[in-house]
Protein backbone atom coordinates (compact mmCIF):
# COMPACT_ATOMS: atom_id res chain seq x y z
CA UNK A 1 0.00 0.00 0.00
CA UNK A 2 1.18 3.53 -0.76
CA UNK A 3 1.79 6.18 1.58
CA UNK A 4 -0.21 8.33 1.89
CA UNK A 5 0.72 11.77 -0.24
CA UNK A 6 1.66 14.99 2.05
CA UNK A 7 1.18 18.75 1.32
CA UNK A 8 4.27 20.91 1.98
CA UNK A 9 3.52 22.40 4.89
CA UNK A 10 4.85 19.57 6.91
CA UNK A 11 4.52 21.71 10.41
CA UNK A 12 0.78 20.60 10.72
CA UNK A 13 0.15 24.10 11.73
CA UNK A 14 -3.59 23.76 11.21
CA UNK A 15 -5.95 22.54 13.52
CA UNK A 16 -9.49 21.02 12.54
CA UNK A 17 -11.72 20.03 15.10
CA UNK A 18 -14.31 16.90 13.61
CA UNK A 19 -16.68 14.71 15.37
CA UNK A 20 -16.92 11.23 15.42
CA UNK A 21 -18.91 8.34 16.38
CA UNK A 22 -17.80 6.20 19.60
CA UNK A 23 -17.12 3.28 16.60
CA UNK A 24 -15.22 5.63 14.76
CA UNK A 25 -12.80 6.45 17.82
CA UNK A 26 -13.23 2.65 18.52
CA UNK A 27 -11.64 1.99 15.15
CA UNK A 28 -8.94 4.40 15.33
CA UNK A 29 -8.13 3.21 18.57
CA UNK A 30 -8.14 -0.42 17.60
CA UNK A 31 -5.52 0.55 14.67
CA UNK A 32 -3.52 2.39 16.84
CA UNK A 33 -3.28 -0.54 19.44
CA UNK A 34 -2.24 -2.88 15.86
CA UNK A 35 0.52 -0.38 14.89
CA UNK A 36 1.93 1.25 17.87
CA UNK A 37 4.34 3.30 15.85
CA UNK A 38 1.40 5.14 14.85
CA UNK A 39 -0.42 7.56 16.99
CA UNK A 40 -4.17 8.33 16.60
CA UNK A 41 -4.19 11.62 15.20
CA UNK A 42 -1.76 10.10 12.74
CA UNK A 43 -4.19 7.21 11.54
CA UNK A 44 -6.49 9.74 11.70
CA UNK A 45 -4.63 12.18 9.04
CA UNK A 46 -4.04 8.89 7.13
CA UNK A 47 -7.37 8.07 6.91
CA UNK A 48 -8.52 11.56 6.01
CA UNK A 49 -5.59 11.79 2.82
CA UNK A 50 -6.80 8.29 1.87
CA UNK A 51 -10.00 9.28 1.86
CA UNK A 52 -10.37 12.68 0.47
CA UNK A 53 -7.79 11.50 -2.54
CA UNK A 54 -10.65 8.53 -3.00
CA UNK A 55 -13.29 11.79 -3.03
CA UNK A 56 -11.51 13.85 -5.66
CA UNK A 57 -10.84 10.48 -7.88
CA UNK A 58 -14.87 9.62 -7.82
CA UNK A 59 -16.62 12.86 -6.26
CA UNK A 60 -19.75 10.30 -6.25
CA UNK A 61 -18.44 8.48 -3.08
CA UNK A 62 -20.15 11.81 -1.37
CA UNK A 63 -23.43 10.90 -2.61
CA UNK A 64 -23.15 7.17 -0.91
CA UNK A 65 -22.52 5.18 -3.78
CA UNK A 66 -20.17 2.20 -3.57
CA UNK A 67 -15.85 2.59 -5.35
CA UNK A 68 -16.17 1.04 -8.52
CA UNK A 69 -13.63 -1.76 -8.59
CA UNK A 70 -10.81 -1.31 -10.65
CA UNK A 71 -9.60 -3.75 -13.31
Amino acid sequence: MARPKRDDDENLSVQLGVRVTAKDSDRIKTLATRFPILSGNAIARAALLIGLDAIEAQPTLLLGEKPKKRG
